[in-house]
């Protein structure tokens, strides 16, 4: 994008500062680095004499993002009452996902928060991957302050000893999907730098996904599975991570991931990432939504490839992904993991045993004074509510049919009544209309009744 005018960038930085830039910088290029559409970079020194670089939020963006996320929203719904694929996949839920990143992106104080996370836990985890300091003394919602890495984007010039950084990069985000919970959503070429020291950085935090310990469990056991070309517990997992609709045919499902399985998962053939295509095209045929932030995942993993691929071109990221999950799986079920889950469980089944006396004494009582009721909830399938559907609405149109047959004939055997023409009353007009109707009906009655699946 070209950049903004510098006068409206330093009305921003006013606005936010709440004081003259040379105030906090003893320098600031006027010229930015990079311009996007919603902010744009410069190149700054502190006072202290620290080299940072400053996002500064474009002027007036925030307008023009709320008119865009009105068209999707409006879309979204319009598709969702008139598409039945549209509502399958949840299309206002995925718009409202999207939306609600868009805006976090448009404050940079959620950024802010966002770096300092991710940074901290890799970090910890003394993750050779980078990422940028964010100095949140001088950060606002329209203007972020972070250290500046000397360095250029992915793909900007040739690395030496790709391979393993490319692993760096794979292992980072599998630890912020299946670890952390919370990663980038869009580790595309130009957020990954190449600094001067050979080591690559993650920049960019103003839209990550979160997920919850159960997805982050599921998605290491559908890695799991698709490694041991095993349809039950692939299926089993898939609906730990998305939303199980009424009347799923299980079996059914099972047998789409075997045949999915068998074409994507030959022996001797490396899993491509675009397998995942068909396996939403699989979930989707099934009912199953995808809630956003699995998506965001499928997102993420998906752009990742393409990094990957520019740092490695012979990288295959599902086989490391794999190799991931598979360790994964092992350190749950390791003796220390072990231990700490059943402390765990014991801690959440506390409340519910000093409950439980209580609650079987009510019970007792209710027993014995004759108030125990159950409750039972008639046709609660979708399959059963639609088939007593049928049944009646099949049922309306036969007795319909027969009612207006039997009046036709009444009306066809009745003499007298205005004349028409010669030897052709009104009577029998009516008379064989409703016969015609009649006879429409029943067929229309027949033929469904013949076409119903036993």
């Amino acid at each position: 994008m070209p950049p903004a005018p510098w006068a409206e960038v330093r009305t921003v930085l006013v606005e936010e500062l709440g004081t003259e830039p040379d105030t906090i910088f003893a320098s600031f290029d006027e010229e930015p680095i990079a311009a996007a559409s919603v902010a744009q970079v410069h190149r700054a020194t502190l006072r202290s004499g620290a080299e940072v670089v400053v996002k500064v939020q474009r002027p007036g963006i925030r307008p023009l993002v709320e008119q865009d996320l009105d068209i999707v929203a409006t879309l979204a719904r319009a598709l969702h009452e008139r598409m039945g694929w549209a509502r399958t996949i949840g299309i206002n839920d995925l718009a409202q996902g999207f939306a609600d990143s868009l805006t976090e992106e448009l404050d940079f104080r959620v950024e802010a928060a966002n770096t300092t996370a991710v940074r901290t836990l890799a970090l910890a985890r003394k993750s050779p991957v980078v990422i940028p300091q964010i100095h949140t003394d001088l950060s606002t919602a329209r203007l972020l302050v972070m250290d500046r890495l000397p360095g250029v984007p992915l793909g900007s010039k040739p690395l030496e000893g790709a391979e393993p950084r490319a692993g760096q990069l794979l292992a980072l985000m599998m630890e912020q999907i299946m670890i952390d919970g919370i990663f980038h959503c869009d580790p595309h070429p130009g957020n990954v730098f190449v600094l001067d020291d050979g080591r690559i950085a993650l920049l960019d935090f103003g839209v990550v996904g979160r997920i919850d310990a159960n997805v982050q469990a599921a998605l290491q056991d559908i890695l799991v599975a698709i490694d041991r070309r095993d349809r039950a517990g692939l299926s089993d997992a898939l609906l730990e991570a998305v939303s199980r609709p009424e009347g799923l045919d299980d079996q059914a499902l099972e047998r789409a991931l075997g045949q999915f399985m068998a074409s994507h998962l030959s022996a001797g053939v490396p899993p491509r990432l675009d397998m995942f295509v068909d396996l939403f095209r699989i979930l989707g045929a099934h009912g199953l939504r995808v809630p956003p932030g699995v998506a965001a995942v499928f997102r993420a993993v998906g752009t990742l490839e393409g990094t990957l691929k520019t740092l490695d071109p012979g990288f295959e990221i599902i086989e490391a992904a794999r190799t991931f999950a598979t360790s994964r799986i092992a350190d749950r079920f390791s003796p220390p993991s072990l231990r700490q889950a059943a402390e765990d469980e014991t801690l959440k089944l506390l409340p519910l045993l000093r409950r439980l006396p209580r609650r079987i004494d009510r019970i007792t009582n209710a027993v014995e004074q004759g108030r125990l009721s159950v409750g039972v909830r008639l046709f609660a399938d979708e399959r059963e509510r639609r088939f007593v559907s049928g049944l009646v609405r099949q049922a309306t149109l036969a007795f319909l049919g027969a009612v207006t047959g039997v009046m036709a004939v009444i009306l066809l055997g009745t003499t007298g009544g205005p004349a028409l023409s010669a030897g052709f009353t009104l009577y029998q007009l009516f008379g064989y209309n409703l016969l015609l109707i009649s006879a429409v009906l029943m067929l229309r009655t027949l033929i469904t009744s013949l076409r119903r699946d036993p």
